[in-house]
């Protein structure tokens, strides 16, 4: 890793809102560790969220949260440590979550956009959904609306 990094900072009068564009060659470590301090600027906006294993509990990032599901009436926040049980509902995540990352698919499942790898609309009314770290879900007919838009605002608007 370099001891420094290229950064520029232009003042835009349109520009209501600040953005960051990271460009490289590939995701490296150093570009999520870059990404990471970026969005740690700005972490009231996204409370972390406590999840539980193993009997303790431990604050997630809601940037490393790829989905939440409910099984057998309890629900898991799944991320790229493990899985972790949730004391409260799904909807208060929904409620807690940034609506830029995540998205409900479906009444049991809500999953966040900048992980998934793949999407396949082939199959009419449905659409599959592939993961960065190979899980694999289905969003409900009654969603995929939403989620192509979701889709168009990430990339839009993305910053990884």
């Amino acid at each position: 890793m370099r001891d420094t990094i290229e950064i520029e900072v232009r003042i835009d009068p349109d520009c209501r809102e600040p953005s960051v564009l990271i460009r490289t060659d590939r995701k490296t470590q150093e570009v999520d560790n870059i990404v990471y301090a970026i969005e740690n600027c700005v972490e009231s906006r996204n409370p972390p969220v406590a999840g539980w294993r193993e009997g303790a509990v431990e604050m997630l990032s809601q940037r490393e949260i790829v989905r939440v599901y409910v099984e057998s009436r309890k629900v898991w926040l799944c991320t790229e440590k493990g899985t972790y049980g949730f004391q409260r509902s799904l909807s208060f995540l929904e409620q807690v979550l940034n609506p830029d990352r995540f998205i409900r698919i479906s009444r049991f499942e809500i999953v966040n956009i900048r992980k998934i790898a793949k999407f396949d609309f082939s199959m009419a009314g449905t659409v599959h959904i592939l993961f960065e770290d190979g899980t694999v879900t289905w969003a409900a007919r009654r969603y995929v609306r939403a989620l192509q838009q979701a889709i168009g605002r990430a990339e839009s608007g993305k910053e990884e």
